[in-house]
């Protein structure tokens, strides 16, 4: 059977910036190659993440990143495939990482805020963060404040 895909184009003067909005019942395989279709004709599609499990490596596309964190003496890649661990420091990982989707929340980690389900500012001073695969995390008091900020201005 093939697929079909409705295609409605909207004229906005006031808007500033082309966005794209995909509407579907489930995400399947047609809709995450429309997302790297338009990832990639827009200039946004980023450099895969080199990370292990054990001794296979593995390349995960940034879109899959959930988020990245350290434990002792290493660098975890959470992503919709498990965790893996990364070969690299966590300054590294960010400068690799497209800052338009990867925001760091504490010295020890960052998220993909494209994966961010909810915030919760229930509890004075922090954010809890709720991410689509049912984790969730904390920001730091020292990053409460430019978290704040880049959620307004997006």
């Amino acid at each position: 059977m093939k697929s079909r895909v409705n295609v409605r184009v909207e004229i906005d003067s006031s808007c500033l910036e082309p966005e794209v909005v995909i509407r579907a019942g489930e995400r399947t395989a047609l809709v995450e190659r429309i997302v790297s279709a338009v990832e990639a004709c827009a200039g946004r599609e980023s450099p895969p993440v080199t990370a292990y499990r054990g001794d296979a490596m593995r390349l995960i596309e940034q879109r899959d990143i959930i988020r990245v964190h350290t434990e002792p003496r290493k660098l975890i890649v959470c992503a919709g495939a498990g965790e893996f661990e990364a070969r690299c420091t966590l300054q590294e990982m960010e400068e690799a990482l497209d800052p338009e989707r990867f925001v760091r929340i504490s010295r020890f980690e960052l998220v993909n805020i494209e994966k961010i389900v909810s915030f919760d500012f229930s509890v004075t001073g922090t954010i809890k963060v709720s991410f689509e695969d049912g984790s969730s995390t904390w920001v730091a008091r020292r990053y409460v404040h430019a978290i704040e900020q880049r959620l307004t201005s997006h």
